[in-house]
């Protein structure tokens, strides 16, 4: 049996607890203050102290006891204390906290960089001058993220006061975050910081972040998370929407795919903010007021789910919106617009009209403009048909309630807005303009031109842009190997550049550099580039066409500069986040007008010393991405344009590999060989007539090849 010490019972308390010989009794030390970082000044005393030497004494006085604003061991020893971490901040929150500000710095810094090396000289010496004039008591960090802000908001030389100058958000400082003592949700200064792009991986979004799409995720095709940064956040953020009009929430009544109001006058308000801006389909105010008291004259229910369609693309809160026809409140607002579109067969109306071109709108985001072509007949057709292009009066057809002022003005939009949105996408895709002439009625808005000033002016251009057309599609003269002639395309060339020279004050970018801005003045120079395309591509040896040849040459390579400045701009001031989705035809002519001068420099040079040029083409890329992530047809031109630089042994960074990678796999191939139907021919270089350069015939070929290396594949596994 095993032995056992014997237990003894406890000593009473007045006896004597017996110590065990040669055992001294042991000092109990005090507790020490757990505190989560100590100040600065108690660090440095800690680490001259070496252990061994330090007594009992030294150590209780040398620890900080975390107070704040000064700790007891500062105050006792009168020396100044200074915390590094927040309050309620841990080491490695405050190592993240650091790591943001040097990246933010770093980020600023190499945005004055880029300012002073690509913008004016009379731009650069005013940010030098203002770096030199810097008190001595600002702490460097600040005055350049306040040079920075400066060069990204496009503030430095601009007035004090703008009508259209948008609202910039300010960010609360992250120390604040942190001690914050709420974590509900609802008392967050910026939830849509704490939610990651809907195209994301369902692992990586976060837990707490609320799906307000009212439909279903789908998981059909996977997709490429987008990066998100702290500079992205700012830039897409910087453009503030405008207080929602209260007549918004009135759109419940006309849809059946969901009645929450909040989403519903969400999506119609980013549609104003990004698309209709720059489209105008209609009186604003005139089709609000019908929504509003449910009226059929100027609103209907098929044109209200025809827009919802269209300014999903808009809304974050839908799910999926880069994947065409995914179980999502886009696709279920497009599908009840068919609905209705087929119900109200024959029923010419204005909003009949208008939902036309909504639908055009979202097939050619998709990619699919070759079917939403016959939508846009459609509408023309109608337009003929309500003599929106005729003399004749339309007293006949005016509602007995509606006031004959309301009716003209309603129908001029109509008609105008037609005539714009027809002459641009002719001109974008390359096919016979539809309305040969424009609208038989002055430009609207004569009362307000100041207001409505984006529009008016488009209406000038796109009396041009109509004759450019119908000078491009000229048949071509094999006796005389002109088409178009030198002489006709010099006018046009004058004519447009007499209307961008006379443009209102309030349209320029450079002074106020608002999206729409900065889109009107990349499709100026987008249409410069394609009126002079034929005489570049053309090698004809005719005397006076050689020689004009060279001046074609001149002027598009200033335009394709101009470009990649504007796009640049962008980028810094608004980034692409949200964007209006046509700015994507834009850059795709960029990045091939780029092409050729980067692939003749030095390769090996591009990526430590990158050229003016090669600049704008990453720009351009960065910024597809980007819009992929909310417009399906960006990812097939961002593939075609990635795989010509690789022909061209152009390198490229490792993200857009990546990406291409992803666009180059078989399943993205087969999917977008299903969806794509496009005439569109993203290469500046080729001709209308050159059917396999329009797109789907490009993801046609890409298909059969992939196609053939999966044969491949198995013959040789059979082998």
């Amino acid at each position: 049996m095993a032995t056992f010490r014997p237990l003894q019972p406890a000593p009473m308390d007045e006896e004597q607890t017996h110590q065990p010989q040669g055992r001294p009794l042991l000092t109990q030390k005090p507790k020490r203050t757990v505190t989560l970082g100590a100040c600065v000044a108690c660090r440095k005393r800690k680490s001259k102290v070496h252990e061994p030497e330090r007594s009992v004494e030294q150590t209780n006085n040398q620890q900080c006891d975390g107070l704040r604003p000064m700790c007891t061991c500062c105050a006792q020893k009168e020396t100044e204390c200074v915390y590094e971490l927040g309050p309620n901040e841990k080491p490695s929150q405050a190592m993240k906290r650091k790591n943001e500000e040097m990246q933010g710095e770093l980020s600023n810094l190499r945005q004055l960089y880029d300012f002073l090396r690509l913008r004016p000289e009379h731009e650069a010496l005013e940010i030098l001058r203002r770096i030199r004039a810097r008190s001595p008591d600002t702490i460097p960090s600040r005055r350049i993220q306040e040079l920075a802000e400066l060069v990204r908001h496009g503030e430095l030389f601009q007035p004090p006061y703008s009508p259209l100058t948008r609202h910039h958000l300010t960010l609360p400082p992250l120390r604040l975050a942190l001690d914050s003592p709420s974590s509900d949700s609802n008392h967050l200064l910026l939830p849509s910081m704490l939610s990651f792009s809907p195209e994301e991986p369902s692992s990586q979004r976060r837990r707490h972040a609320s799906d307000a799409d009212v439909s279903a995720r789908s998981d059909s095709q996977s997709t490429l998370p987008l990066r998100t940064s702290i500079g992205a956040i700012l830039r897409s953020t910087d453009v503030m929407e405008e207080p929602s009009d209260c007549r918004l929430a009135a759109a419940r009544s006309w849809t059946k795919v969901t009645d929450d109001s909040h989403f519903l006058a969400g999506l119609l308000s980013a549609w104003h903010t990004w698309e209709y801006i720059y489209y105008h389909f209609f009186d604003w105010d005139i089709f609000l007021d019908d929504l509003s008291n449910n009226r059929t004259d100027f609103c209907s229910e098929l044109l209200v789910n025809a827009l919802l369609a269209t300014a999903s693309f808009q809304s974050p809160l839908v799910k999926d919106r880069s994947k065409p026809f995914s179980e999502n409140a886009m696709t279920r607002f497009y599908r009840e617009a068919r609905r209705l579109w087929e119900l109200e067969e024959g029923q010419d109306s204005l909003p009949r009209l208008q939902a036309a071109l909504c639908l055009f709108m979202v097939l050619g985001k998709h990619g699919r403009d070759k079917v939403g072509h016959t939508f846009l007949l459609e509408a023309c057709r109608i337009a003929r048909s309500l003599g929106l292009f005729r003399l004749a009066p339309s007293a006949s057809q005016k509602p007995p309630h509606v006031c004959r002022e309301k009716w003209e003005k309603a129908r001029a939009v109509s008609a105008w807005a037609l005539f714009n949105f027809q002459s641009t996408m002719s001109f974008t895709y390359s096919f016979p303009p539809i309305l040969q002439s424009q609208p038989p009625v002055a430009v609207p808005y004569d009362d307000t031109p100041a207001k409505e000033a984006l529009f008016r002016s488009e209406c000038a251009r796109n009396v041009i842009i109509l004759d450019c057309s119908k000078a491009l599609l000229e048949p071509y003269e094999p006796t005389t190997n002109l088409s178009p002639k030198p002489e006709q395309i010099e006018v046009l060339y004058l004519r447009l550049k007499a209307w961008y020279d006379t443009r209102p004050h309030g349209l320029l970018p450079e002074i106020f550099p608002s999206p729409e801005n900065f889109l009107i003045a990349m499709q100026h120079h987008v249409s410069v580039v394609r009126l002079f395309q034929p005489f570049i591509s053309n090698a004809s040896s005719v005397e006076r066409l050689a020689s004009y040849r060279d001046h074609a040459r001149s002027l598009t390579s200033t335009a394709i500069k101009e470009l990649r400045k504007l796009i640049i701009l962008h980028d810094r001031r608004h980034g692409w986040a949200s964007a209006i989705p046509f700015v994507l035809h834009p850059i795709v002519v960029t990045s091939y007008g780029s092409l050729e001068e980067v692939a003749l420099q030095d390769q090996s040079q591009l990526l430590r010393e990158p050229s003016e040029a090669y600049q704008g083409l990453l720009t351009c890329l960065q910024a597809m991405i980007t819009l992929s992530s909310y417009v399906f047809y960006a990812q097939p031109l961002f593939r075609l344009l990635t795989q010509t630089c690789q022909t061209l042994q152009i390198p490229l960074p490792a993200d857009i590999v990546s990406r291409l990678n992803y666009y180059q796999s078989k399943e993205w191939t087969k999917n977008a060989a299903n969806v794509v139907s496009s005439q569109y021919i993203a290469d500046i270089r080729k001709t209308a007539t050159d059917v396999n350069a329009r797109m789907d015939a490009i993801i046609s070929r890409w298909d059969a090849l992939a196609i053939s290396k999966e044969g491949e594949k198995a013959s040789e596994t059979d082998s």
